[in-house]
This record gives C-alpha cells, sequence and structure tokens, in this order.
C-alpha cells in the first residue's frame, strides 16, 4: 500500500471515529432530557406541597465543639500511627555514671511525627492508684507535714531550688547529662524526669510543663526498635532509668501515646533478663548490654527492680494486660539475693560477687519491699547491715570510698526505712540527719556536690537527682506495708470542672 492510499485510509478512519463519538452523545443525551421531563412533570408523582419539613434549630457553639472534636480525634489518631516508626540508634554512651564516661552526641534525627500530643496530660489533676496517689498539692503538703520532722518547709524549698537548676541546664533537645553541659543521655534524662515527676509536675505544669515534656518527648524518641533507651556501652543502666521514668510519666498522665515506647520498654527487659534473674554487668564482650555476657551486678539489678515496680504500678493503673512483669520482678530479687552473705543476725548484699557493700546492700533492702518481701527475714537482717552505723553525717561517712558515693547511700537507705515504717525510730532519726545534711549544704545554684571521693565522680546530676528524691521520700510513694490502705473514694454523681489542687484520693495512714 502506497502513502497516499495509507493517508487516505487513516483519514477515513478518523472521520468514522469522530461521527460514532457524535451519534452516541445525540443519544445519551436524549435518553437523559427524556428522563428529566419525566421526573419533573409527572403529575401522578408530583411533590406534596402539603407537608412541611421542620429542622430544630441547632446552636453554633455545638456545632463549633463537635468540629472540634472531629479535629481533634482525626489529628490524635494520625499521630497515633506515625509514633509506631522509630529510629535505631546505635550511639555509644557510658551511662553507669562512671568518671571515665565516654559522652558522644546521641542522635534526634528521626522520622517520628513531632508528637505534639505528647505534650499535655489525658486529664488533671494527676489520678494515681496503688502506690503513687500522694503526688496532688494537697497530699504532698499532708506527707510533709507528717513525715518531714518538722524540716518540711526547708526540705521542699531545697527541692525547688534543685528543680530550677535541672531545667537550666536542660538541653534543647530535652536531655541531660552527668554534669549538665554537653551531650545528654537516656540514663541522666530518666533520673531528672524521675525528680519532677515525684514533686508533682507533669506536662500540664505552669512552671516546669514544658521541662517535662520534652524530656519525655527525648526519651521517647531515643527508643531504638528494639525497645532499648540508651547512649552508650552501658545500655543496661540506661535503660532501666528511663524505662522507670516513662513509666511514672504514663502512671501521672494517662497519654496514650506513652503506652507503646513503654510497653517495647519493658519487653526489652524483660527479653535482656539473665538466667538467674540478675542483669548483666561487667565481661564478656556484650558486657553492661542485653542479650547475653556480662555477670551479675547487683548495681544494675537495683535500677532495674525500681524500674520494674514503676511498671507494675503502670500497668495497674491503666490495664496493661503484661503477666510476666512481676515474674520479672521477682526472679531479679532472687538474682540479687544470690549476691549476699549473712553473719550475726545481719546480711550484706555484693556488687557483683559476695563481698559486702553498703550502698547495695541498701539498694537490696529497697528492692525487698518494693518485691512485696517486706516481712521476710531477710529485708529484717539487711536493714540491722545498713543501720549499724549510725545516722548520716555531711563530710563523714563510713562508705565515703565505695562507688556510687554517699548521696546514693542516702537515696537507698531513706527509702528502704520508710517504706518499713514511717513511724518507727530508725526512719525518723536518719531522716532527720540527712535532711540536715542535705538542706545545709545544697550550692545556692541549686544543685549538690558529694562530699565523698566516689560521690564527687557521680557528676552534679547524679547527686542533685537522688539528693532531691530523697527529700521526697515523703510522698514520692506510699509504703509498701501500708499500700493496702489507700481507699479510692466514688466518683462525683454529675460531671463538674475540677480545681488544679483538687483531690479525688482519700488515704489513711
Amino acid at each position: 500500500m502506497n502513502s497516499q492510499k495509507r493517508t487516505q485510509l487513516q483519514k477515513r478512519t478518523q472521520r468514522e471515529h469522530y461521527f460514532s463519538v457524535l451519534i452516541s452523545a445525540l443519544v445519551n443525551g436524549g435518553l437523559f432530557a427524556a428522563m428529566l421531563i419525566y421526573i419533573t412533570f409527572d403529575t401522578g408523582q408530583g411533590p406534596d406541597l402539603q407537608q412541611t419539613l421542620v429542622i430544630d434549630p441547632v446552636e453554633q457553639e455545638v456545632i463549633e465543639e463537635l468540629e472540634e472534636e472531629i479535629v481533634e480525634e482525626v489529628t490524635e489518631m494520625r499521630e497515633m500511627q506515625d509514633f509506631t516508626d522509630f529510629q535505631d540508634f546505635e550511639t555509644e554512651i557510658d551511662t553507669d555514671f562512671d568518671p571515665e564516661q565516654e559522652v558522644v552526641d546521641t542522635p534526634v534525627d528521626t522520622d517520628m511525627n513531632q508528637l505534639t500530643e505528647l505534650l499535655s496530660d489525658i486529664a488533671s489533676p494527676v489520678v494515681m492508684s496503688s502506690m503513687m496517689p500522694g503526688r496532688t498539692a494537697l497530699l504532698r503538703q499532708q506527707g510533709l507535714q507528717r513525715y518531714a520532722g518538722g524540716m518540711g518547709d526547708q526540705t521542699e524549698a531545697a527541692v525547688q531550688r534543685a528543680l530550677r537548676w535541672l531545667q537550666s541546664v536542660q538541653h534543647s533537645d530535652g536531655s541531660w547529662n552527668k554534669e549538665g553541659t554537653g551531650s545528654g543521655n537516656a540514663g541522666y534524662t530518666g533520673l531528672a524526669l524521675l525528680t519532677f515527676l515525684s514533686n508533682g509536675q507533669t506536662p500540664s505544669s505552669a512552671e516546669f510543663g514544658e521541662t517535662v515534656s520534652r524530656a519525655i518527648r527525648y526519651l521517647a524518641e531515643s527508643q531504638g526498635r528494639n525497645g532499648i533507651m540508651t547512649g552508650g556501652g552501658r545500655e543496661v543502666y540506661a535503660h532501666a532509668i528511663a524505662t522507670y521514668a516513662l513509666a511514672e510519666a504514663y502512671t501521672m498522665t494517662g497519654n496514650v501515646l506513652m503506652r507503646e515506647p513503654l510497653e517495647r520498654a519493658i519487653q526489652a527487659i524483660i527479653r535482656g533478663q539473665r538466667a538467674d534473674g540478675g542483669f548483666p554487668g561487667p565481661g564478656g564482650a556484650r558486657g553492661y548490654r542485653y542479650g547475653g555476657g556480662g555477670t551479675n551486678d547487683n548495681s544494675v539489678n537495683g535500677w532495674h527492680i525500681q524500674a520494674l515496680k514503676a511498671c507494675i504500678i503502670a500497668a495497674d493503673t491503666h490495664d496493661m494486660d503484661i503477666p510476666e512483669l512481676e515474674s520479672t520482678l521477682q526472679k531479679a530479687m532472687d538474682g540479687m539475693l544470690r549476691l549476699t552473705r549473712s553473719s550475726d543476725n545481719r546480711l550484706s548484699f555484693g556488687y557483683t560477687n559476695t563481698g559486702p557493700h553498703n550502698i547495695i546492700s541498701a539498694a537490696g533492702a529497697l528492692g525487698l519491699h518494693l518485691a512485696g518481701r517486706a516481712r521476710a527475714s531477710e529485708t529484717r537482717e539487711v536493714l540491722n547491715f545498713i543501720t549499724r552505723h549510725g545516722t548520716p553525717e555531711w563530710g563523714n561517712s563510713p562508705n565515703a570510698g565505695e562507688r556510687g558515693g554517699t548521696i546514693k547511700f542516702w537515696y537507698y537507705t531513706v527509702q528502704a526505712l520508710f517504706h518499713n515504717n514511717p513511724d518507727g525510730r530508725a526512719f525518723q532519726r536518719f531522716n532527720r540527719e540527712m535532711a540536715t545534711a542535705l538542706v545545709n549544704n545544697q550550692n545556692t545554684a541549686g544543685y549538690w556536690e558529694c562530699f565523698s571521693p566516689r560521690g564527687g565522680d557521680q557528676g552534679r546530676v547524679l547527686n542533685t537527682t537522688l539528693a532531691a528524691l530523697g527529700l521526697m521520700v515523703y510522698y514520692r510513694y506510699l509504703p509498701t506495708t501500708q499500700a493496702d490502705r489507700i481507699q479510692q473514694l466514688p466518683a462525683p454523681a454529675a460531671p463538674q470542672a475540677a480545681p488544679v489542687n483538687d483531690d479525688i484520693i482519700s488515704i489513711t495512714l
């Protein structure tokens, strides 16, 4: 076929195509017009002009409220979907609070949503069950009046100075580190966050709300896909403390966006527990890391027991179904007891062996109470051991050379004695002398530097947080020996706005 014939054939094909399209359009148009005429002018099916459609008026405020609820619900769903995507951070930050700590920058590049909803509480005032009802303003004051030995005004003023100093040295990404300068990590951030939370400070607090919000966000964003929040080689310390803080934050705020990170953090602890119940310390290729290697370490175990107890409280408060939590806590306590020595009705805990260690023994005494073993013979014997040196004295301490230092010993001991019997002479004497020493030796800027050599090496953030936490023992937790005496009052008959300091929990001590 020559080119002329091919051209003629193409033109004829195009004309036939256009003609068929035109015919189809005319036919369809005619059918549509006929249908329209039938619907409009059919006298048998005309509208009933005697009926009237009545629409009740709706106030503009109601419409606006519904629109706001819809927008908030859509926003929350989007952010919850984005929140499940995490980056795995491979940084190397030593979190054992050791003077040889090697600190590097923690990556903050993440594809997570900005977590705007993470910055607010679900409800205010704080409503807590189990052991943590005392952090509302009214009950904090009651705890101070009852247990602070007449020093409540002084200790609370010292705590506020410490909180303001911590606020002043928080990094822009929400973290803290050893001295308050340089790159932060999850361990020190967890300690600082615990200090604010223990004072009843949440994301909705007027003075410290933004500080708390940024700290929570930092911990959530620093979590790897394996669930671990860490900053370096000794990840077990950082992750345990960060989990401890995140659990308390979830308990106090009820913010659902914290639930999944907390669950993943808990599973990392459960997976990382050794067969003997402890958690990995030094030794091996993976010392101080989850997943094998390292010896049973009671310093590490002590922080995990505190974290696990906080997770149990969070699970009970917000209906988290993690049945392994309690058994993991009990196994951890058994792991601590493997490194003990008993002599003359006194039980001492060792660090990584059975050699007696004052600080670790105090941590063991606290652990026994948190594990529900307050009435066990081991608890009585270890209390005999840690109180044998008398009451605290600034500048003079029998454990001044031990790793961790004097303030860490006071942190553990005052809690153990409080849980054992807050009305007993042992707690009252120890607490009075400890509070006096801390109040009189706080730097005017708000931080503490421990006088003992090993304590001084721990850094200002560690010493400041542990000292402040010790001064808040009166209301941080209800004593474990009296936790069954919490009375939950019935909710009011009609919903109404509650004042900021309104307490709906009654405690009979």
